[in-house]
């Protein structure tokens, strides 16, 4: 406290307090200040681009106050909450919805500016396929960054032409890298992360030639690997995790062959694998890696781990 009363906090100036309030969600801004008096309730009032979490547990009051100036926020596990007043979205995280839930989140007049979309948790029930239906047939528009938990492709798809960067977990459908690239032709980045091992299909005779970047995680024979790089020729940045179930050998020759023959403008490899077998005998073939692709020249390291169980990995490119 100063010599006339008044606080340290007070005694900054207006531009300042909003500096400092712009690193707070909206919940800390009204826990913190709205009710001190009527000059920080005006500053809380007038914060724009304010981020915010619900949860089941959570009282509104009084920060019900910011849900209009509310841009990125977060819904995880809760039961009722009114899509209205949340019209200036432009990125949603939501965990758990119910099945009424993604039937309203279906609905684009609730978010028109919705500029990413990720929903984590969904349950394998028909509202889940109109979901994704809607969400891969420009359902909404502006929607350019999309992660999901799961992908139902019962129902029909048709285009979504803003989707730039889709992330997926939980892939357990073959067919589902094939109708993503079919339904966002100018897809830029891919992260598909797999359940289990899974054969992809050969595909169907197309092209996707806006694909930058493809990041897979799971367990992928070489001719899985042949069939889906095969249809994306302008691919720069290939990053793989899993495990290797042929011999590596074997297996980094196939993939370097592919490499050379599909992907023209590569220039970044990366990968981390799991392979079981005997070190001595894997470090041998160390130098034919080398020869099998130039991402892999002196990049290539094993790492001896517990169990009999061998890390083939890249080295970070500084």
């Amino acid at each position: 406290m100063s010599d006339g009363g008044v606080s340290t906090m007070e005694m900054l100036p207006n531009e300042l307090i909003l500096n400092i309030c712009m690193h707070f969600t909206a919940r800390e801004l009204y826990r913190a200040f709205y009710g001190l008096n009527r000059r920080f309730n005006s500053i809380a009032d007038n914060i724009s681009d304010l981020h915010l979490t619900i949860t089941s547990n959570e009282s509104h009051e009084p920060v019900w106050l910011a849900f209009s100036r509310v841009i990125k926020l977060k819904i995880e596990n809760v039961k009722q909450i009114d899509l209205y007043h949340f019209s200036n979205i432009r990125s949603l995280t939501w965990i758990r919805p119910s099945a009424v839930q993604l039937q309203k989140l279906c609905s684009f007049t609730y978010f028109p500016y919705l500029e990413q979309l990720r929903v984590y948790d969904i349950c394998d029930m028909p509202s889940a396929a109109h979901f994704h239906q809607f969400v891969f047939s420009n359902g909404f528009p502006r929607v350019r960054i999309l992660s999901l938990s799961h992908i139902n492709i019962s129902s029909p798809w048709t285009i979504s032409l803003c989707l730039r960067a889709i992330n997926v977990q939980n892939v357990s459908d073959p067919h589902l890298f094939e109708r993503i690239l079919l339904s966002c032709p100018n897809l830029t980045r891919l992260d598909f992360h797999m359940l289990r091992c899974i054969e992809i299909p050969m595909p169907v005779s197309f092209q996707h030639v806006n694909l930058k970047r493809l990041h897979c995680t799971g367990t992928l024979s070489s001719r899985s690997l042949e069939n889906i790089l095969a249809i994306i020729p302008g691919l720069m940045q290939f990053n793989i995790n899993g495990s290797i179930r042929e011999q590596p050998l074997v297996y980094f020759e196939r993939l370097g062959n592919t490499l050379k023959f599909f992907l023209p403008h590569l220039n970044r490899f990366d990968c981390n694998f799991l392979f079981t077998g005997q070190y001595a005998d894997l470090i041998k073939t160390r130098s034919f890696l080398d020869k099998f692709h130039p991402c892999f020249k002196h990049r290539m390291k094993f790492t001896k781990l517990s169990y009999g169980r061998i890390r083939i990995h890249t080295k970070s490119i500084i």
